[in-house]
């Protein structure tokens, strides 16, 4: 099955956005939730959570991961790094709880996340610390609902290499703490082979984020309009053995029902598998 997010879309009602990703081909969500009114209301919030999910599988496109949404008063996942690490972390868990807690209320199954950068000046092995602690307080909320925190690997982050993410998913010793692998960014990482990327990652991915690119971090281009072999990408993914869901990644991306629909054609001729 093939994730697509409204991300890109403007905002306005949520069901004409799921029936124009339907109709692209999309075949299910990665939700992106800063679009969905009042979130955070206590007297709306949890109404909005449910007509979501229903407009999503009137549409027939069940939701499977939630990109991280913010919480009122929270500075977010990165909150570890400042400089009360004990308040930081607090904070941090926090963020967590909340989205594994509005992941479970649509039904999906992960939540999509980044490390953050070391601040500069700061003691790296520290902040290393304080990462795989926080990823292990985290992993405790999430295990008991079945929600998996997939840490996006973006360039110039902590753990953003391919020696330092297998490194950050043994110490944290979880099931519920994976990589997510995106090729755009895999190939800004690694100067151009995203594919020996996903390969040195092997046993610790779980979402893989599909896109073409270019040397730009974040700019994720239809397939067959960078330098990405993205047909090798999905090809060391499943050499690898990773069964995780697959999304495309239409971040920073001005077309992306054009993007959608060519990603579409692309898999029908290549990896069928993908979209069934």
């Amino acid at each position: 099955m093939l994730l697509a997010s409204n991300h890109m879309f403007p905002t306005g009602p949520i069901e004409g956005v799921f029936e124009r990703l339907k109709r692209a081909g999309a075949g299910g969500l990665d939700l992106f939730l800063p679009h969905i009114p009042y979130l955070l209301d206590g007297r709306f919030g949890p109404k909005n959570l449910l007509l979501c999910r229903q407009a999503a599988e009137a549409a027939g496109l069940p939701i499977k991961g939630i990109i991280g949404a913010p919480l009122q008063n929270n500075p977010g996942f990165g909150a570890y790094l400042g400089a009360d690490a004990d308040k930081g972390r607090a904070e941090s868990v926090a963020f967590i709880r909340h989205n594994v807690g509005l992941a479970s209320a649509l039904g999906a199954s992960h939540v999509c996340i980044a490390e953050g950068r070391c601040p500069d000046g700061a003691d790296e092995r520290e902040m290393w610390g304080r990462l795989v602690r926080t990823l292990k307080e985290c992993a405790a909320v999430a295990e008991p609902k079945g929600v998996t925190i997939q840490i996006e690997l973006h360039p110039g982050l902590i753990a953003s290499t391919p020696e330092k993410a297998p490194r950050l998913i043994e110490e944290v010793g979880s099931k519920a703490v994976r990589i997510c692998l995106d090729f755009c960014h895999a190939n800004v990482i690694t100067k151009g082979d995203p594919a020996g990327m996903i390969r040195a990652l092997k046993g610790t991915m779980g979402a893989i984020h599909i896109a073409d690119g270019i040397q730009v971090p974040g700019l994720h281009l239809p397939i067959g309009a960078g330098e990405i072999d993205v047909d090798a990408c999905i090809r060391a993914v499943k050499e690898v053995g990773c069964d995780g869901p697959w999304v495309l990644c239409m971040y920073g991306n001005a077309f992306p029902e054009f993007t959608l629909k060519t990603a579409v054609r692309f898999l029908e001729k290549r990896h069928p598998d993908i979209l069934a």
